[in-house]
């Protein structure tokens, strides 16, 4: 509004009045919008603030007082490192199937003692598609991936990751009311599908102290599989038979299950053997043979397989002649409940006869050489999951378990 005062002189004043009131008004509402904004976004920002982590102190997973056991090497992934189970020179002369399957986090597993009342891990996994996208493994991946905490050699909690392939922050523990210093051990995601993880950091508060825990001085057993001893069916990693044995027989694993391959390929057999670090060893292979087929797809009758199962082991006698070694058939499989030959005219029970032939024959003359019979763990279709009848549920995971560890303890006794 503009009042001409030199044409209206009685309006003047009251005009400037009105005028006056009116800017009043007016800045007086402004100021009341600006102190109410500033106050919100106060108010925001003290509840970001309060609500937000605090800051950590971040070690890189090569420090020297982590413990790290499974891990072959780690791979530079961006501004993280990705931990293999076996080194990329022996991936590249595998099967590419089971080289691919190598780089999951199975076993996996961070040691070391602090005393923060805070533990995050900074990861990113890796989406590694599988095809054929059926419902059976679209529901698969959407699993999340778990971690698993142990406190002071106790089993604490599981905790989920954000099923997502970008990078995130997993609370392992937040917990104010923790006191003192404890040994710590987190057990990676095993899932071969969704535990391909990058780390980019281990997180734990400012002031907290840091310190490689002690030598575990018990026996290492190497699980060399498919994907049963890879963990495929159970839900979090320290379910898996492998790890669940070695608690129950007292013996530290070594995942070398591989889903999806463990055709007994002599070069598999060679990087075993190349291994220093393992006291016992168990196989169990089979499984993905039934069909016929190599790891090349070329047909293999049950003989065949035999005559190869009988060189993987002979491999490894050349370098390890006196380790323990279980050799285990396989469990039961969808194709024994509803029998089907393969395409060369076999069922599975034929290769399972024939790993036994094997064994048999060796044990004349090697007499750490031990036989597990599969069938004699899981005969029922109630512990196998019920997507495919082929791998074990949680139950059966507990299952194998316990006769595993059974066969365990008496060889483990034997060690020097």
């Amino acid at each position: 509004m503009v009042v001409d005062f030199a044409h209206h002189p009685s309006q003047a004043t009251s005009g400037l009045k009105a005028e006056i009131e009116k800017r009043f008004v007016m800045k007086t509402m402004i100021g009341l919008m600006i102190a109410l904004g500033l106050a919100l976004v106060t108010t925001h920002f003290c509840a970001a603030q309060a609500g937000a982590p605090t800051d950590l102190q971040w070690i890189s997973v090569k420090d020297q007082r982590l413990q790290w056991l499974n891990v072959a090497d780690w791979e530079p992934r961006g501004d993280g490192l990705q931990p293999v189970r076996v080194a990329k020179v022996w991936r590249d002369k595998w099967p590419a199937r089971t080289a691919g399957r190598a780089q999951s986090a199975a076993g996996v597993t961070v040691r070391f003692r602090t005393d923060s009342k805070k533990l995050v891990l900074r990861v990113t996994f890796i989406e590694a598609p599988e095809t054929p996208a059926t419902p059976e493994v679209t529901w698969e991946r959407s699993r999340p991936s778990y971690f698993d905490l142990y406190r002071s050699g106790k089993y604490a909690a599981s905790v989920a990751a954000a099923t997502k392939f970008t990078q995130q922050d997993v609370a392992i523990y937040d917990d104010p009311g923790l006191s003192g210093e404890a040994a710590i051990e987190v057990l990676f995601p095993f899932y071969y599908r969704n535990a391909e993880v990058i780390v980019h950091g281990i997180g734990i508060e400012p002031a907290a102290k840091l310190q490689r825990v002690e030598a575990d001085s018990r026996p290492r057993v190497l699980f060399h599989g498919d994907s049963i001893t890879h963990g495929h069916g159970a839900t979090s990693p320290r379910e898996t038979y492998v790890w669940q044995a070695c608690e129950k027989a007292g013996c530290i694993s070594l995942n070398y299950g591989f889903g999806g391959t463990a055709w007994a390929d002599n070069i598999v057999a060679q990087t075993i053997a190349s291994r220093s670090d393992w006291d016992m060893l168990v196989i169990a292979l089979g499984t993905n043979s039934f069909g016929g087929l190599d790891s090349t797809g070329k047909p293999e009758t049950a003989a065949q397989y035999a005559d190869k199962y009988n060189a993987f082991l002979a491999t490894i006698r050349e370098h390890a002649p006196a380790k323990p070694i279980l050799a285990m058939t396989p469990i039961l499989n969808r194709s024994d409940i509803k029998p089907e030959k393969n395409k060369n005219g076999e069922i599975p029970q034929a290769y399972r006869d024939a790993i036994t032939r094997v064994i048999r024959q060796r044990q004349s003359s090697d007499r750490n050489l031990h036989l597990l019979d599969g069938l004699q763990l899981i005969n029922d279709r109630i512990y196998l999951w019920v997507t495919d009848v082929v791998h074990p549920n949680d139950a059966g995971m507990q299952r194998m378990a316990d006769g595993v560890a059974a066969a365990l303890k008496p060889l483990l006794a034997g060690l020097p």
